[in-house]
């Protein structure tokens, strides 16, 4: 019996080394690789990897090797492509094989292929002669790359089939790409690698290594909990040791918190690791507080339960200013007491314990990761080279670091989180020493209050350590700071059409204003870089991943951004920006003007843009003209870059805050302080340019133009009419309204015209007026559409009683189509009462032809009036 025992074994033990297989290829030469055969001269060893060497085109080739493994069993493989792959240039490993020859044509068994048509990784089976048969496709685009390094996992229990895919190559990052159930070949004789190349260039570019063929070892170990992650405020990620069964992850009172009434309210496997699962809560979790998570009954897939599982997690929303740039050295010579080398310091200023890896530090150029490190509340580390680490004292925290990315003259410093948010940043130029001797260099920059992380040059001195800095220490120049006020976005403009820049109204902080995901733009825009101006940080540099579009309007906003203070910065209207053009005649006209003001209130100009244009209002220019026909001094309408959009008002005066105590002033912000040239009352002339001295709009204003305010103009503004009506229409201009105290700086005028409905002709609107200046149908107008121009017209108003009470026109040349107006007075502005009035009209065409009009209006007025 015991021979027969002994001879068992040893059966046993050749049978089990034909069925694993573990190759690593550490052979000096392919010709030691015995148990490895397949196409002559088609292989070779190289540092300890096994390489295609075959250099024919359009051919095949393979190596194989016995393996009995076929149920059960795990396979995985490392390898490299140093090409795109395609149609004709892949490769298939076999698993399951019933022949040495990859490449005959009745082979039988299973291979994965990596790459094809689609450049993805699939498990196939092969049934002889015919057309392989598609078992798990995986992702597409997986191999379509210069360059694939991937590591490969195949896992077969029983008739189920899972494959796996790590594009790190390490073997800690696979991703699932499918599964399938098959049972045709429970049998196996080889496994192996055959490889198809079309052309030169895929010579010598295949490589493969750490093949594994292994059984599936039976389970009796519970599942246990690897790790917790917080996905956001409500979910966690929950990875197990292993693939959890599905009915007992999906049992929802076998998850639960410390948290009372936080309870599950959807828990999801994730699709790419199924070993991990998402748990949503129905409650945020506590913010810096721990929680305890208990997790009961998992069972895995061998039916092996876990009976009770626990873990505490953390979740903590950063504010910002978790860790500080607390202190840096940009010139490290002349020394004046420091070692020679720059660094950063940090300073953890929260009440948590971070770790440090993962997490990157930057300049203007390059951002470098830093090295595991466990940074506790209030302690420092100074940041530097790898090769300037040692010459700190011994006892000093240090953290040497590759490629250190070291603070320049002026520069940006950066500081992310392993998640990428921004946790602080600094930006500041040589001027913040404000000391010529300590700027030449030796001498740090040191943070005075750390409660004001982002007030720019006012919360940083050097240092007035005699050692020229304190690194790993307290700041010498640590005191109580100044509070900046409250800050608002107030401008925004396009100098080209890839930038933009925004004006804020204070100080910024310089940590969430170079923050790219803070800026949104309607329609959207791409902000791809961002520079913040020094020394305020009031003004940002956006540049845009595409042009702004000719004659787009775009809306802005900025999300979730503080001041310096913790207030969150606003704006105090909707913020729009378009690209400026140069502005052309009668796009930008006069649209009110007050030339005679009461005493105390300054005069205003007030314009309008009628195009489809923005004009900055730099490269506008108002000027009198004098009476010899002459221009008087140009004044420019603004000192720095201002948007006038389209359809929208600016108004111009010596003080915004005066003009705004007896007129309602809608909108501040369209009012602007400018010299404004003194306006000669009862009439004079104002003219606007543009930066090339082109005339744009040209007003002749009187008391006349007041009508029958005439006597009595002090005060009272005149309103254009209509924006497209020509500036010089004695017609298109009326007083502002008394429901408007008589005048409305920076907005819509009280006093607009309707567009003409008439049909035919002539036509008069409205039916009914009342002419009590209250800004609503105080005129009728009479439209007029004519053939072509050069009509001469007659107009005259007839009372009820046909006695005529007013001669409107006489003789009167008039162009293809306008407008005339009655203001219900009578001769030498007489008032006339209400009632039913006819406007009599007569017209000679060119050819003199006569036509003639009766259009009934009636006047009235309100019954307390």
């Amino acid at each position: 019996m015991r021979i027969t025992i002994v001879c068992a074994c040893l059966l046993l033990q050749v049978t089990f080394s034909y069925a694993q297989v573990s190759e690593k290829f550490d052979y000096q030469s392919i010709n030691e690789a015995v148990s490895w055969n397949g196409t002559d001269t088609a292989w070779s060893v190289e540092q300890g990897k096994l390489r295609s060497h075959l250099q024919q085109a359009s051919t095949g080739f393979y190596l194989s090797t016995p393996s009995s493994l076929a149920r059960n069993a795990i396979w995985e493989w490392w390898l490299q492509l140093d090409f795109n792959t395609s149609s004709l240039n892949y490769t298939d490993v076999f698993l399951i094989a019933d022949s040495a020859n990859l490449l005959a044509p009745a082979l039988k068994g299973y291979f994965v292929r990596i790459g094809n048509t689609k450049d993805d990784i699939c498990l196939y089976r092969k049934d002889g002669n015919t057309t392989p048969v598609l078992l798990i496709d995986g992702r597409d685009g997986i191999t379509d790359h210069t360059s694939s390094l991937l590591k490969i996992k195949v896992s077969r229990k029983d008739d189920d089939w899972e494959l796996w895919t790590d594009e790190n190559g390490s073997g800690s990052n696979y991703v699932r790409e499918g599964i399938a159930k098959d049972n045709r070949y429970n049998t196996s004789r080889f496994m192996g690698f055959a490889v198809r190349q079309s052309t030169a260039s895929f010579f010598r570019r295949h490589y493969f290594d750490d093949i594994s063929v292994s059984a599936v070892v039976a389970d009796t170990t519970p599942p246990s909990l690897l790790s917790v992650r917080l996905i956001n405020d409500h979910t966690l990620s929950c990875c197990f040791s292993e693939i959890p069964d599905s009915s007992s992850i999906s049992n929802y009172d076998h998850f639960y918190l410390s948290q009372t009434g936080n309870t599950p309210l959807q828990i999801r496997r994730d699709s790419n690791m199924p070993a991990c699962i998402n748990v949503q809560f129905s409650q945020p979790f506590p913010n810096g507080d721990s929680v305890q998570l208990y997790i009961k009954e998992v069972t895995d897939l061998a039916g092996n339960t876990a009976h009770v599982l626990t873990t505490s997690f953390l979740y903590y929303l950063s504010t910002g200013y978790d860790v500080l740039i607390h202190e840096f050295l940009p010139r490290a010579l002349p020394s004046a007491g420091l070692l020679p080398a720059r660094f950063v310091e940090l300073k953890n200023n929260s009440p948590f314990t971070f770790q440090l890896k993962g997490w990157r530090i930057g300049n203007g150029s390059r951002d470098v990761a830093l090295s595991a490190w466990t940074f506790t509340p209030g302690s420092y580390l100074i940041v530097c080279d790898r090769q300037s680490a040692g010459l700190f004292p011994a006892d000093a925290p240090v953290m040497g670091i590759s490629s250190f990315p070291a603070p320049g003259d002026s520069d940006f410093i950066t500081l992310r989180n392993d998640s990428g948010m921004l946790v602080h940043a600094v930006a500041y130029d040589r001027s913040w020493y404000d000391n010529p001797v300590k700027e030449k260099g030796g001498w740090s920059l040191e943070m005075v209050d750390v409660n004001l992380p982002c007030a720019g040059a006012s919360n940083w001195r050097p240092s007035l350590a005699k050692e020229g800095g304190t690194p790993g220490r307290p700041n010498t120049v640590s005191a109580p700071g100044t509070t900046p006020p409250p800050v608002t976005v107030i401008n925004a403009y396009a100098p080209d059409s890839m930038t933009v820049i925004l004006s804020f109204s204070g100080i910024m902080d310089s940590m969430q204003v170079s923050d790219v995901a803070r800026y949104r733009f309607e329609p959207q825009l791409q902000v791809t870089a961002l520079t913040a101006m020094p020394p305020l940080y009031n003004s940002v540099s956006l540049r845009l991943s595409a042009p702004l579009l000719p004659y787009q309007v775009y809306a802005i906003a900025v999300d979730n951004m503080h001041d310096c203070t913790g207030q969150p910065v606003t704006t105090t209207k909707e913020l729009l920006l378009a690209r400026a053009f140069i502005a052309d005649s009668f796009d930008i006209v006069f649209n009110e003007i007050l030339y005679d003001p009461a005493p105390g209130v300054p005069e205003f100009v007030e314009v309008r843009n009628r195009s489809r244009k923005a004009v900055d209002l730099r490269q506008l220019f108002i000027t009198r003209r004098k009476t010899d026909g002459g221009l008087d001094e140009v004044i420019p309408l603004s000192a720095t870059p201002r948007l006038l959009l389209p359809g929208n008002y600016a108004a111009f005066t010596t003080s915004p805050a005066s003009l705004c105590l007896p007129y309602d002033c809608w909108s501040p912000d369209a009012i602007y302080k400018i010299d404004l040239p003194a306006l000669i009352n009862e009439e004079g002339t104002v003219v606007l340019l543009n930066a090339a001295g082109q005339v744009i709009d040209e007003l002749h204003y009187s008391d006349k133009m007041h009508a029958e305010l005439a006597s009595n103009t002090r005060g009272v503004s005149l309103e254009r009419l209509q924006p497209d009506g020509a500036t010089q229409d004695a017609y298109n201009w009326r007083s502002a309204a008394s429901t408007v105290k008589y005048a409305t700086p920076g907005r819509a005028n009280s006093r607009q015209l309707p567009a003409g409905e008439g049909t035919g002709m002539l036509a008069v609107q409205p039916a009914i007026f009342s002419p009590d200046n209250d800004g609503l149908d105080d005129l009728a107008v009479l439209h007029y559409q004519f053939p072509e121009p050069g009509y001469i017209i007659n107009v005259t108003i007839f009372d009820a009683a046909g006695r005529k009470v007013r001669l409107l026109e006489r003789n009167t040349s008039l162009p293809a189509a306008g407008y005339m107006t009655w203001d219900g007075r009578g001769e030498n502005n007489r008032e006339l009462v209400t009632g039913i009035y006819i406007i009599f009209a007569q017209a000679f065409s060119p050819a003199g032809e006569v036509r003639q009009w009766k259009l009934p209006v009636v006047l009235g007025k309100k019954l307390n009036s």
